[in-house]
């Protein structure tokens, strides 16, 4: 079983960027996820520097996909995936507006190097059919699924497939700026307020209890998801390849726990318990069961 790192999610400033990068360079994963999936408006890493950054995975023996938008609204925000598109690297499609720009007349790319991500319905067989069709070799399944529809995909269509297996849970994208709404402002106006907020703004109920993460034009689930219990069942149901998502600190310790469960030198108990200090609300395993 492969595992990989995903695309970060929150807004992070090029310097962070850049260190987080080379410390996954010497991370034992198989293949990272580069580019911006929330909003195009980030001040993070242009298309220059996901290029040169990927070139350095590629020469730490990495795996790199770019990953697109999961929402593509407007002109800069098609620009944005036109750009990507371009990138020497297999692409992520987070947004079927991907696979109009990388039609067969448009020669940009070879279909069968996009990858349907996490924010494509592929909910059954039949949406796995179709994009198969397309040349699709690979999906990302959505994070609504439970496991018996992953095993029933998998054995239906016989799709390489990656599931997101450790992080905040997207769970929503909407074209409005939750964050800026916070702060009084607008998405037009907005002034990266995001930057202040390494993991996404934690939402409360008025009990105090966490509910949700306010990153930007999206919703997280405030307690971090993870499948670091059920990693024989993945293997089981027939998953190839399963998904970290970044986090500003101690994403390394999280890697190093996932490969260890992987690798069969720890059991899902102590796994479970070397996790606890890296995610201060705790945990849930959201749909799978």
């Amino acid at each position: 079983m492969e595992l990989t790192i995903g695309p970060v999610l929150f807004d992070w400033k090029k310097e962070e960027l850049l260190r987080f990068y080379d410390e996954v360079a010497d991370m034992p994963v198989d293949r990272v996820y580069l580019g911006e999936v929330v909003c195009v408006k980030k001040k993070g890493l242009s298309v220059k520097d996901l290029e040169e950054v990927g070139k350095k995975l590629e020469k730490a023996g990495k795996e790199v996909i770019v990953s697109t938008l999961a929402v593509v609204s407007n002109e800069d925000e098609l620009k944005l995936v036109r750009d990507i598109a371009n990138l020497p690297f297999a692409v992520e499609a987070n947004d079927m507006s991907v696979f109009g720009i990388l039609n067969p007349q448009s020669a940009i790319r070879n279909p069968q190097s996009i990858i349907a991500g996490p924010h494509i319905t592929t909910y059954n067989a039949p949406s796995i059919e179709f994009l198969q069709g397309l040349g699709v070799k690979r999906v990302v399944f959505p994070v609504e699924l439970s496991r018996d529809s992953i095993r029933h995909c998998i054995q239906n269509t016989g799709i390489y497939s990656e599931v997101f297996a450790h992080g905040k849970v997207p769970l929503a994208f909407s074209w409005r700026c939750y964050t800026s709404r916070a702060y009084g402002l607008n998405k037009a106006n907005c002034q990266y307020h995001c930057k202040l907020h390494l993991d996404g703004m934690p939402l409360k109920t008025i009990e105090g209890e966490p509910t949700f993460t306010v990153n930007g034009t999206s919703i997280l689930s405030a307690l971090t998801y993870t499948l670091i219990e059920v990693i024989e069942d993945l293997k089981t149901v027939g998953v190839k390849a399963i998904r970290i998502s970044p986090q500003y600190q101690q994403t390394r310790s999280i890697v190093d726990v996932f490969r260890k469960r992987i690798d069969g030198i720890i059991g899902p108990d102590e796994g479970l318990e070397m996790l606890k200090e890296t995610s201060p609300f705790g945990f849930c395993n959201g749909w799978y069961f």
